[in-house]
């Protein structure tokens, strides 16, 4: 009778802990670029910066606040967007210095996602926003002031499914 019950239970808690989680399932990726903006000499974004391209700098200068006359590119990163979960981008990679946090919570339209983003610097949140995001239009958000010039987020959805 014993045994029966043992596999009766194993047989139960077995299919539930192989069953997959639905909000583990990707719908799309996310691109988020960490750009280095100052007015000053750019070479303090060190040696690994690259130049941000021509089209890119075109944007953020038409944009008020973020125009400044260099920018430098230190890093980027295309992590999944989970259905259900928070999920992270370490655009400055090896370093975790810098991260930034998203979550979708409403889907709009097929190219649409609304997120909670947060960007976080020495395991600190700096700020929290709560965007629209439309797949292919890049938002920009301007950072904390570092190195004499200011960081800027670029934030893009890449691939919806």
């Amino acid at each position: 009778m014993k045994l029966i019950l043992h596999l009766f239970i194993a047989f139960f808690l077995g299919s539930s802990l192989l069953a997959e989680d639905p909000g583990m399932e990707p719908i799309g990726s996310l691109s988020v670029k960490l750009i280095f903006a100052t007015d000053a000499d750019p070479s303090v974004a060190g040696n690994l910066a690259r130049d941000v391209p021509s089209g890119d700098v075109q944007q953020l200068q038409s944009i008020k606040e973020l125009k400044f006359t260099d920018y430098r590119l230190l890093g980027t990163d295309t992590p999944d967007i989970l259905k259900g979960y928070e999920s992270w981008a370490t655009p400055l990679r090896p370093s975790k210095e810098i991260l930034v946090s998203f979550q979708p919570t409403k889907r709009t339209e097929a190219d649409q996602v609304q997120m909670v983003l947060e960007y976080w610097q020495s395991k600190r949140k700096i700020f929290s926003t709560n965007p629209l995001l439309t797949k292919g239009k890049t938002l920009y958000l301007l950072g904390p002031e570092w190195r004499k010039g200011r960081l800027i987020l670029a934030v893009r959805i890449e691939d919806l499914k």
